[in-house]
Formats: C-alpha cells, sequence, structure tokens
C-alpha cells in the first residue's frame, strides 16, 4: 500500500484542507501574521499504545495551537508535515487524520500544506500560522509583578508516572487530551499582561525560560511543589503588576478560568531543578 498516497487522499477528503496540490500556497495579506512550528517525535514525546492515533493527531495540533493562543494569537492555517510509521495500516491512517480533523474544526483551522514520507516511527512537525491584534510575548517582565498561572497542575506529570508503570489514564486527563479553556481569558486580560507563555514543559522549566530572557528572577513561594515539575499541562504562566490583581481575578471569574498566584519577579536570576519532559 502506497501510505502517502492513501494519507493525502483521506486528508483531503476530511474538509479541512485548502490548497493542497501545489509546491505553495498563495494566502490572503496577513496584518500582525504570527508563525509557530512544534515537532511531535514517536517514543520521545507520545507512544502510540498510551494515546491511540486519533488522540495523537489532535493532541498534535492542540500542542501547536497552544503555542499560538500564549501569544494572544488566533490560529488560521498550517502546514502538515508528516513521517508515517511503515506499520501503520489504513484504519490508523484514518483515525491519525479524524485527530487533525477533530482539532481544526475545533478551532476553525484549515491546513493548506506540507510534506509526507514514510519512515520507521510516526513523526508529525506542524507550523501553525495566525494573527494577533496585541502580541503576548515572552519578554516584558517588570519588577515586582506578581506570577500566576491558570488552571491546575500536576495531572499530566500523574498520568505519565501511571503509563510508565503499565497503569491506565482516563482519556479526559489533560495528558491525553489536553484542553484549552483559557483563550478567551487571554484576550480578555491582555491589557495587563506583561509576559507569558503556556507550560509545556513544566513551570520550573518555564520560570527558568523566562528569568533567562527578562533578566529577572521568577521567585517561587512554594518552589518544591511536584505539580510544578509537570510538562504538558497547557495552562498560561504570566506575570502582571499587583494593582491589577483585582481586575485580573474578576477577568478570569467571568471567563471561568482558575487563576493561582504563585510567586513574584525579584532581581537576579531562577535555576531551578526541572524534569527534562520526555517519555525517551
Amino acid at each position: 500500500m502506497d501510505l502517502e498516497a492513501y494519507f493525502l487522499k483521506t486528508l483531503q477528503a476530511s474538509g479541512i484542507t485548502w490548497g493542497l496540490g501545489d509546491d505553495g500556497v498563495l494566502l490572503p495579506p496577513f496584518k500582525r501574521a504570527v508563525i509557530a512550528l512544534d515537532i511531535f517525535a514517536q517514543n520521545v514525546h507520545f507512544k502510540p499504545e498510551w494515546l491511540g492515533f486519533e488522540r495523537i493527531g489532535y493532541k498534535a495540533m492542540v500542542v501547536n495551537i497552544s503555542d499560538m493562543i500564549a501569544m494572544n494569537a488566533t490560529p488560521t492555517h498550517a502546514l502538515l508535515g508528516v513521517s508515517l510509521d511503515r506499520h501503520m495500516d489504513k484504519s490508523a491512517i484514518r483515525a491519525l487524520v479524524a485527530g487533525f480533523k477533530r482539532a481544526c474544526e475545533e478551532f476553525k483551522i484549515r491546513i493548506v500544506g506540507g510534506d509526507t514520507t514514510v519512515g520507521d516511527r510516526l513523526h508529525l512537525s506542524i507550523t501553525m500560522l495566525g494573527r494577533a491584534r496585541k502580541l503576548l510575548e515572552r519578554k516584558g517582565a517588570r519588577l515586582g509583578d506578581l506570577i500566576a498561572h491558570t488552571g491546575t497542575l500536576g495531572q499530566s506529570y500523574k498520568a505519565l508516572q501511571t503509563l510508565l508503570r503499565g497503569g491506565k489514564v482516563s482519556p479526559k486527563n489533560k495528558f491525553i487530551t489536553p484542553y484549552l479553556k483559557h483563550a478567551r481569558f487571554i484576550t480578555g486580560a491582555r491589557q495587563f499582561l506583561h509576559a507569558g507563555l503556556d507550560i509545556s514543559d513544566g513551570l520550573l522549566s518555564e520560570c527558568n525560560r523566562l528569568s533567562a530572557i527578562n533578566r529577572l528572577a521568577f521567585k517561587l513561594h512554594k518552589p518544591r511543589t511536584r505539580a510544578y515539575k509537570s510538562g504538558e499541562e497547557y495552562e498560561m504562566l504570566f506575570c502582571f503588576a499587583p494593582k491589577d490583581y483585582l481586575a485580573m481575578s474578576r477577568r478570569a471569574r467571568a471567563h471561568r478560568v482558575r487563576l493561582s498566584v504563585v510567586g513574584r519577579v525579584c532581581r537576579g536570576r531562577s535555576r531551578y531543578r526541572a524534569l527534562v519532559w520526555h517519555t525517551a
């Protein structure tokens, strides 16, 4: 079976593509264009037996969408690079495409191009394109800012430990099926946010990253909290002025988003001991 041909046929039949067939695509002009890319690799970021191919396709899309939301950008188009596992059958390919379709329909995204090949493992490289009115960047933290995150942390770490021991995890667990509930909250609170990013490698890793970029210390109240090591949470980490706490709290309640203040931006640098968030 020609895996590449069958994959492309199935993808085009899904209704989520636009302009496939040429070497490139002409898109309408973008104002404030934003581009992000992520790689999702078998036995590094996922194992097929843990997720199943439909959830692999969905999660691969959503982790890229999370990057866009973290920058207060709206994703609109995607380029899809796929190296199919030569052992995949038609049902696996259909499931993978179904996952892409679920994410694209949920977030109103069109796949406009990419490339395919066949190898020993499944590797996905997705380039997301979008637009932003007022970009939120990682640089911009100010001395004295409060450090906060959305949602609850730790669920993905617990799930990974369970899976590594051979146990089972609920499909509703965010490690299996990420959910991005904070997009509208970020847009509504953007005027108060100085810097931010999504929590993909764990809160400790992200604090180290923000510290290096801003040349300030992201001092946590309880740095030994186990949940802070949990990656693939896809919640938002950001900082804002203490005077804006009440306004931020009101917006969080309005959007039904949990807001937790966990530290303060100080002079110095942060060097927390964080986990390397890969499965292999």
